[in-house]
This record gives structure tokens, C-alpha cells and sequence, in this order.
């Protein structure tokens, strides 16, 4: 008899033991929210192409009288105006949505999740507020950034978005500022494994700071990565206001040598690919 109960007691803690364990690996709200996008989808990494890189250029590639046209030099510039728009103008909504990776959300109502904190690295003192809301067709994505103390401003929607449930592609639309509540540029991405696959950047501001039509509107730049020996591509159809036209600037580069070519019937008068070896100096084309 005493076997018998001692049994029933063992089977009915295996049981309790078995409720508890079920109970500690369900989900928190926290777990169950949706992942942010890569932080790449907003500013991808183009060190290759900037002053003090660590693409292996030396700054003396810079040089005017080394190096006034070359073939990297120039692409570096084509590439490093979209740099500048999303690290001076956009440089804040930028590092917000960086400093969310280190945040944990609050769940706020049945599909919707925020992401609060104060953002580090400028002098004055920003706050952001990142909320993603689950819906059967995708994560809708809102940042709202509030500066306090001098020229501060309230609660201002410097960017939207949307990504796919699967975290794959997504796209952003930025702001101006809390000056020009207008939208600036978009930025399209698609992820391949564990990295940005494809982004397009395209300017959409419909008017400029003086008011006017703003000429660079539609001008884009497209990164993707392809199974080539020149692994990774610039494509960029920009309006330069020297010719008062759109040229076109197809670019293709190593990104273990740091080799490249670059292509631009507009600048260099010719369809041949022009290149450059891994120091950056100018190369016959193979």
C-alpha cells in the first residue's frame, strides 16, 4: 500500500515538474516582439569608400596633384555624397535607430511594442522612441525623436518604415528634420543570409532648402552583391548640376582586394570600364 502511494506522489510531481517546466520556456512579451531590422538596412558600411576607411587607402590617394581624376577618387566621391546625407543631415535619426539594439522593448498593446531610450554621442540631449506594430502582412516600423535644452523641439516622427515578417526586406522613408517635416530619402533593402544583399537609396525631397524644385530628386544609389570576382556593385543615376542632367555610374569592386572599375559615358566620354588596383592607384583594365 505504501508502494502504491509513493508511486502516485512520484507521478505527481513528474507532472507539477513537467506544468513548471512548460510554464518557464514560454515566451516573455519581450521575446515575442518583433526583430528590428538589420542596422545595416539604414546605413550600410561604406568604409571602401571614405577618407579614413579601412579599405587599406592611404590618404595620399586624395591627393589633388596624385591623384586629380582617379578612378577611385571619383567613385569615392559618387558614393560619398550619399555618406554625407546619412552621417551630418540624418545623422541623428541614424544613431537612434542604431541604440535600439541595446534596448529592451515594452509591449504597450495587443500588436504593438516600444523601444525607449536616450541617445549617446552628440552634445545635445535626444531621446527616441522606436515602436514596431505586428500585422498579418507586415511590421510597421516608427521612430520619434524629442531634443530637450538649446534649439530643442517636442515629439517629431523622423522616420517610418516597413519590413517583411520574415525580416528579409523592408524599406525606410527619412525625414528632413523638425524644421522640414518632409521626406528626404527612402531606402529599399533586401537581406541575403546574414547581411544586406541589396539597398537602394533614392532622394524623394520634392522641393529644396530655398524652396525650390528640388533638382536631385530621384537620384539614386543602389549597392547589391554579386557571384563575380568584383563581388559587390554601385549602381547610381545621379543629377549633376555642372551638366544639368542625370548621368549614369555603374561601379563594381572587390571586397577582399579592394580592387575596382568604374563605368560613366558622362564623365569619361566612353563605355569602357576604368580601374583601379588595391592600393587605389589608377590600372589597365584585364
Amino acid at each position: 500500500m505504501k508502494n502504491v502511494k509513493l508511486s502516485g506522489l512520484i507521478l505527481m510531481m513528474m507532472a507539477l515538474f513537467a506544468v513548471s517546466c512548460e510554464k518557464s520556456s514560454e515566451p516573455s512579451e519581450q521575446s515575442l516582439s518583433p526583430e528590428l531590422p538589420p542596422a545595416e538596412s539604414m546605413a550600410l558600411d561604406l568604409d571602401a569608400f571614405e577618407d579614413n576607411g579601412t579599405s587599406g587607402k592611404s590618404a595620399s590617394l586624395l591627393d589633388a596633384e596624385k591623384a586629380p581624376n582617379g578612378n577611385w577618387v571619383f567613385s569615392r566621391v559618387v558614393v560619398g555624397v550619399w555618406s554625407t546625407a546619412l552621417y551630418s543631415t540624418l545623422s541623428v535619426p541614424v544613431t537612434a535607430f542604431h541604440a535600439a539594439f541595446t534596448q529592451t522593448p515594452e509591449k504597450i498593446s495587443e500588436d504593438t511594442w516600444q523601444w525607449s531610450y536616450s541617445v549617446d554621442g552628440f552634445t545635445s540631449e535626444y531621446t527616441a522612441r522606436l515602436t514596431a506594430q505586428l500585422t498579418s502582412e507586415a511590421v510597421l516600423w516608427n521612430m520619434y525623436i524629442t531634443k530637450n535644452g538649446i534649439e530643442g523641439f517636442d515629439e517629431f516622427q523622423w522616420f517610418s518604415g516597413s519590413s517583411a515578417l520574415d525580416g528579409n526586406s523592408g524599406f525606410w522613408i527619412l525625414n528632413q528634420g523638425p524644421d522640414r517635416p518632409d521626406p528626404m530619402l527612402r531606402i529599399d533593402w533586401e537581406r541575403t543570409g546574414d547581411e544586406i544583399g541589396s539597398i537602394r537609396y533614392t532622394w524623394v525631397r520634392e522641393l529644396d532648402d530655398q524652396g525650390n524644385d528640388d533638382l536631385f530628386r530621384n537620384s539614386y544609389l543602389e549597392y547589391g552583391l554579386q557571384d563575380a570576382y568584383f563581388d559587390a556593385y554601385f549602381n547610381a543615376n545621379v543629377y549633376d548640376v555642372n551638366m544639368q542632367a542625370f548621368a549614369q555610374v555603374d561601379i563594381e569592386w572587390s571586397r577582399t582586394t579592394f580592387e575596382g572599375r568604374v563605368r560613366s559615358f558622362a564623365y569619361f566620354e566612353d563605355e569602357m570600364w576604368h580601374c583601379w588596383d588595391g592600393n587605389g592607384d589608377d590600372v589597365a583594365c584585364e
